[in-house]
């Protein structure tokens, strides 16, 4: 139990980087765990976390292989270029992230991808004289007079959202240029599983150690798992390449698609 709750509060650690530290608050997200351990913390993360909700998808241990061969086709292309805002050179600046643009094009069509291109451009921006930059997406693909002030201003507000703090008048540097180019591919439409018509019941009983100790926990096999099934924990959802743990006062719904949905108890 040691070794879990170290592990626990590693990946605690990791939330609070990219959520309370970002000025986002846990409450308004779910929380996804995948791999073949991240259902074994997702209940214990969202309680810590204060997030409301996990979502264990089908197949975690193999979910970003799933993913994988989901994902559209697309081509990153970065390139470093330090332009202040007090001399800012916008010919310069254009021809560079266009160039980028066209470079991820081109890969993309050579790759026999030339249907539904999308193209997003950001920057990677910051203060003069800070070491940290802040990645700022942009709607324009020329720098004009119009647009380049609007940057500005939206670099600044994007650092008062991220530190609470900007500095109107002071000079922005940006670092990186970047545009990525995206082809939609067709998605498969996914299966329904089939609607429970009892309640779920338990391969066997066992005993397992919690942080409130120890529990007679119903054991379940997800596969035998029917959309509208809920499951009330202390309990354990086993299936071939990963395992949930599902903490007392939390309950489990089994959506249409065979999804773990994970909430506390209301």
């Amino acid at each position: 139990m040691a070794m879990v709750r170290i592990a626990n509060t590693n990946m605690v650690g990791a939330l609070r980087s990219v959520l309370t530290e970002r000025g986002l608050d846990p409450r308004d997200f779910t929380l996804m765990p995948f791999g073949g351990a991240g259902p074994l913390h997702a209940c214990d993360l969202i309680e810590e976390m204060g997030i409301p909700r996990a979502l264990v998808p089908n197949h975690p241990g193999q979910f970003s292989a799933y993913g994988f061969i989901l994902t559209d086709a697309r081509v990153d292309r970065h390139r470093t270029l330090q332009l202040v805002s007090k001399r800012f050179d916008r010919e310069r600046a254009t021809q560079v992230l266009q160039t980028l643009v066209d470079e991820a094009v081109g890969e993309l069509k050579a790759q026999g991808y030339v249907d539904n291109i999308e193209i997003f451009r950001s920057l990677e921006m910051r203060y003069l004289g800070q070491n940290y930059e802040l990645e700022l997406p942009i709607a324009f693909d020329a720098f004009t007079p119009e647009t380049t002030a609007a940057l500005w201003n939206q670099f600044h507000a994007a650092h008062l959202a991220r530190f609470a703090f900007d500095i109107p008048g002071e000079t922005i540097e940006i670092v990186n240029f970047s545009a990525t180019v995206v082809s939609t591919t067709p998605k498969p439409v996914f299966r329904e599983i089939e609607r429970a018509s009892g309640d779920p019941r338990p391969v066997e009983r066992r005993g397992v150690v919690y942080v409130d100790g120890r529990h007679e926990a119903p054991v379940f096999r997800r596969d035998a798992l029917r959309a509208g099934h809920r499951i009330a924990g202390p309990a354990i959802i086993e299936e071939p390449a990963s395992v949930t743990v599902l903490n007392s006062g939390q309950v489990i719904d089994v959506d249409r698609f065979g999804n773990l949905a994970i909430s506390r108890v209301r």
